[in-house]
């Protein structure tokens, strides 16, 4: 079981937060970011935090966040994305995919049988199902996008969820 993340430990966790980016820049300077594949950049919602996304084909990508969600809980997931253009507008795309999610941290969450909060420090995992559209803006090197995502919830206790959010990237 984990315990609860003090404001101490949290202030000690911003540098390796601060080393993530750092090593993510690096990677400007890869192949794939010459060829536009790799994205990074910050999403805002459920969770909160760092974005990235590998092109690896013009219909398949693998995309993730590395942030917090409410009550500090940390949170890591990546999916792989099916990309689809049905619009007119070549800016426009739909992705779909499969992913995992896995956080720790205090988290508060409310079951709805019952209607009692639960609180809880263990390790969570779920997988999820990202649906989402995104707007490469014309002559820029930024991606907008929105995604929601339903979640099946397998520990600390079995349950659902969703995640939401937008967020940009960039693509150097």
């Amino acid at each position: 079981m984990l315990r609860m993340m003090s404001h101490e430990q949290r202030r000690r966790a911003l540098p390796r937060l601060v080393l993530s980016l750092a090593a993510l820049l690096l990677l400007l300077n890869s192949p794939a970011a010459a060829q536009r594949r790799f994205g990074y950049g910050l999403v805002f919602g459920e969770p909160t935090g760092l974005s990235w996304k590998y092109t690896l084909e013009r219909a398949n990508a693998i995309d993730g966040v590395v942030g917090f969600s409410p009550e500090n809980r940390f949170r890591i997931h990546a999916d792989y994305l099916w990309i689809s253009r049905p619009f007119n507008d070549g800016s426009f795309s739909l992705h779909y995919g499969a992913g995992a999610v896995l956080g720790f941290g205090r988290t508060r969450y409310l079951v709805s049988d019952d209607g009692y909060f639960i609180r809880s420090r263990e390790l969570g995992f779920a997988a999820r199902i990202p649906i989402g559209i995104d707007y490469a803006i014309p002559r820029s090197p930024c991606e907008v996008y929105f995604e929601l995502a339903p979640m099946l919830i397998f520990a600390p206790d079995v349950g659902a969820g969703t995640d939401a959010g937008v967020g940009l990237r960039i693509y150097p």
